[in-house]
């Protein structure tokens, strides 16, 4: 199982779950003891950024168990916690590795990178049921539920607006009902669109040449960045 493209349901009642883990069959494990206890869960195979951040964009998780790359402790997973955890709407992260000095610096908050990481708790590997079911438990209780609602797509809808005026955008046009926005951009006075796409959890943003054709100028996990991109800042793609 390389991992599931689970599509995003706003109407859904059920605490959502990631599980970014490389071991197939750990992964397989948890998600028939978290689907047992009620929760929809998706299984991602890699723990690069770009993985985490789509997948986080698309889905709205209430909670991610997270692990390090294979063979290399918990490396570049601790940014993704911290990640996580400083977005707009935080996703409560739990470290979940077979790496007994990891887990010992999470647990003691021994580090700035702990301190950062802001877990939601911490399973070692081997695991047993009961810590799994807990912890997961806890975690998605202090989740902030995504709210899928209409009002709350026109209030995102406006936020971006907001957020596009502060920043020097020109002529803001906003759709009413999701994220989307046409607007002239000062650095090279030229007319761009902004795109959430929920499917792929990311933002797509275009630019108008002189012969009115639409270039994709790149797509960005953060509105921030886009924006940033669209008014002449310098952003990663």
């Amino acid at each position: 199982m390389a991992g599931d493209e689970a599509q995003f349901d706003a109407a859904s009642d059920q605490h959502r779950v990631v599980v970014a883990d490389n071991d197939t069959g750990v992964s397989e494990l948890v998600k028939a003891i978290l689907t047992d206890e009620g929760y929809e869960v998706t299984v991602l195979a890699h723990t690069d950024h770009e993985s985490i951040a789509a997948a986080i964009g698309r889905l709205e998780p209430d909670c991610i168990l997270l692990d390090g790359a294979h063979g290399s402790g918990f490396g570049d997973s601790w940014t993704e916690a911290a990640y996580l955890a400083t977005r707009s709407r935080p996703v409560p992260a739990i470290m979940f590795t077979a790496h007994a000095d990891a887990v010992q610096e999470a647990r003691e908050t021994s580090s700035d990178r702990a301190a950062a990481a802001k877990f939601a708790g911490v399973i070692g590997k081997p695991f047993s049921l009961e810590e799994v079911i807990d912890t997961v438990a806890k975690a998605t209780g202090r989740s902030q539920r995504w709210d899928g609602s209409e009002a709350a797509d026109h209030r995102r809808t406006d936020e971006l607006a907001t957020e596009l005026r502060e920043s020097g955008a020109l002529d803001v046009r906003t759709s009413t009902r999701r994220e989307w926005a046409t607007f002239t951009s000062p650095a090279d006075n030229r007319i761009y669109q902004l795109y959430w796409w929920q499917k792929l959890g990311r933002y797509i943003v275009g630019r108008y040449d002189d012969n009115a054709r639409l270039e994709i100028v790149g797509q960005f996990f953060e509105r921030s960045t886009a924006i940033a991109e669209a008014l002449g800042g310098i952003a990663t793609h």
